[in-house]
């Protein structure tokens, strides 16, 4: 309840500008590195993040599957639509290193996807197949909004040599 003659604060009339993507994620340990990429396909900004948090011997890899898991999120999830993120973490251990990559959910009225290999036919090294012949190992989990799907993590661990 406001004072007599008080009057209500107005709206900002100027909001601040939204930052353009990438944003770097900042992690207290200081193995964690991240980025929010936004939903434009082909940035060269997570080549260039990525050249300076990996280690030299492990970066081709680590690049190569996290491009293969930001291009999926973009393809099949809300990533990809205007103002969609993506979001990559790298976690640098002594043997392993683990790409992890979060997308924006589902899209609507479309079929839930997920990640699967699928056509085993189909292009040896691209997608899930490159993910799936340069990891150790791979998993997904979702995160749930209410009753609802919401955004989905891709991991992958890579050898570091």
């Amino acid at each position: 309840m406001q004072p007599t003659g008080a009057t209500a604060p107005k709206p900002d009339s100027n909001p601040a500008p939204k930052v353009p993507y990438p944003h770097r994620i900042g992690f207290t340990e200081p193995h964690r590195h991240g980025i929010l990429l936004g939903h434009e396909r082909d940035s060269p900004a997570l080549s260039r993040w990525m050249r300076t948090v990996v280690p030299r011997l492990a970066r081709r890899n680590a690049l190569q599957v996290a491009q293969a898991l930001v291009s999926n999120a973009h393809r099949h999830t809300r990533s990809g639509d205007p103002g969609g993120t993506v979001r990559v973490v790298v976690d640098i251990n002594p043997f392993l290193i683990t790409v992890s990559v979060t997308d924006g959910g589902p899209r609507r009225d479309t079929p839930i996807p997920y990640p699967r290999l699928g056509n085993r036919h189909g292009p040896p090294h691209t997608g899930l197949h490159l993910v799936d012949h340069l990891a150790v190992y791979w998993e997904w989990d979702w995160e749930w909004k209410g009753a609802a799907l919401g955004p989905l993590t891709v991991r992958a661990v890579i050898e570091n040599p």
